[in-house]
């Protein structure tokens, strides 16, 4: 069998690692970066631009780290006006898997004030988008489907599983639905014929 590219249990530290590609693929030019990516090699760091603000994102900055339940996620961002600081993002997990593809976190990362303001929302977004990127890539492996992200033993551990069967009854493709109820003609009352 094939060496699996995402283990089942990341350790916090390397952690960092495995959402850098998925970091970079999340600020790509359709999410509002500039500058693409060389084929052969991930960026160093990318440029963000919403409504005429620009923030350079350090990609080779990124840290992560597992404390509790919890697993955050350190970016660092820079402007003329604040100079480089990261940007902290905690994401609470169960313990067991059992909440599925589901975290808690705050509103706005830790860290500098005004740039938590104005591109906090842009940094969680980008630091989920990559965890759940990852729990994709590690069931895709599998062939399974992704089923939940946890914490246990300060290790970050992703769950695959088949992919749950459809309830009720489906229709295969080449069977016609049933018509809609015909409407009254013009002129007539429901019910009066």
């Amino acid at each position: 069998m094939a060496q699996l590219a995402v283990p089942d249990s990341i350790a916090g530290a390397s952690l960092a690692d495995l959402l850098r590609p998925r970091l970079t693929a999340a600020t790509a030019p359709a999410a509002g970066a500039t500058g693409a990516p060389a084929a052969s090699a991930s960026p160093s760091s990318v440029v963000w631009v919403d409504g005429g603000d620009e923030v350079l994102v350090h990609l080779d900055s990124l840290a992560t780290q597992v404390v509790g339940s919890t697993a955050l996620v350190s970016l660092d961002l820079e402007t003329d006006q604040t100079g480089r600081t990261p940007l902290v993002v905690a994401f609470a997990m169960s313990a067991d898997g059992t909440a599925g593809l589901v975290a808690a976190t705050d509103q706005l990362p830790r860290g500098n004030g005004v740039l938590a303001a104005r591109w906090g929302a842009a940094v969680r977004e980008a630091a989920w988008s990559a965890l759940l990127a990852l729990a994709n890539d590690h069931a895709s492996e599998r062939s399974l489907a992704p089923r939940g992200l946890a914490i246990a033993n300060g290790q970050l551990q992703l769950e695959a599983g088949a992919l749950p069967a459809l309830q009720g009854q489906a229709r295969s493709l080449g069977t016609a639905a049933a018509a809609p109820p015909a409407l009254p003609a013009a002129g007539t009352q429901p019910g009066n014929g």
